[in-house]
């Protein structure tokens, strides 16, 4: 009985393979939404700040080092220990629900994977690459801020330290002030970008063609129990209590076999 209704229904499948082209379907919806939708945003602010200016380094409270130390040893910005400790909180604060982070290891590694900086004509940016704009715009304006403090504490260290040499020479008159080194020029700078397939959209889309398959499968499991024509000779002797002594057969399938049109 059982190899009757399988028969029966490979049969359905095959005489209704239109509606597996309803299968792709949900996929095509997915990817020509997530074609249309921005999903990838540059977001950097620049700072005009002098290739001399002296950065204060985070594990001394006097010493401080250049913009290009900082160019070569970027973790030291972005993932000094105690400049993490801060923007965890301050990220739980302003952003509890918008990016998914929950643990110092994703933050850290969201971190590495987005945010770089370079510096050009005297023009330091800050910049982040990713696929959230909030979280984007938080990091850059965070990591500013964090650069343009460290460049006014280095001010004052080396203020500090050419006073301390002064005193240690004889010096009567003090060390002259150091002017401002930093200026934000401009605000927040977003550039977003879509494109018509990215590798992350890859598994969602075999999910949904998974769906369709089995949503089409099933459909057609409906259609053939709906089906009230007769599905086979016993059926026929059953319903009419006569003897069934012969069947005429598929001429569709015959005539494919000898090409011939019926």
């Amino acid at each position: 009985m059982f190899s009757f209704f399988l028969k029966r229904y490979l049969y359905k499948i095959s005489s209704q393979r239109g509606l597996f082209l309803l299968a792709l379907i949900p996929a095509l919806i997915y990817c020509a939404a997530a074609a249309l939708q921005m999903d990838r945003f540059t977001i950097y602010q620049q700072i005009k700040i002098a290739p001399a200016t002296p950065l204060a380094v985070s594990n001394s409270p006097s010493d401080f080092t250049s913009i290009a130390w900082f160019l070569t040893h970027p973790d030291e910005l972005f993932l000094d220990v105690y400049t993490l400790q801060t923007l965890s909180r301050e990220m739980q604060r302003e952003l509890p629900q918008e990016t998914g982070i929950t643990t110092e290891a994703q933050l850290t590694q969201s971190i590495k994977n987005a945010m770089s900086m370079s510096y050009k004509k005297d023009i330091l940016s800050i910049s982040y690459s990713g696929i959230h704009q909030g979280m984007g715009e938080f990091l850059a304006a965070f990591y500013t801020k964090k650069i343009m403090k460290k460049a006014e504490d280095g001010v004052k260290r080396q203020e500090m330290l050419l006073a301390r040499q002064a005193q240690q020479e004889g010096q009567v008159t003090p060390a002259p002030k150091l002017p401002p080194y930093s200026v934000l020029k401009g605000g927040l700078a977003v550039e977003s970008e879509r494109a018509l397939w990215r590798s992350q959209r890859l598994p969602l889309t075999l999910l949904l063609l998974a769906a369709g398959l089995a949503a089409v499968l099933v459909l057609t499991g409906i259609l053939e129990l709906l089906d009230t024509s007769f599905k086979s000779e016993r059926q026929i002797a059953r319903m009419l209590s006569l003897p069934v002594l012969g069947t005429v057969p598929n001429m569709n399938r015959i005539s494919k076999i000898m090409s011939v049109k019926v």
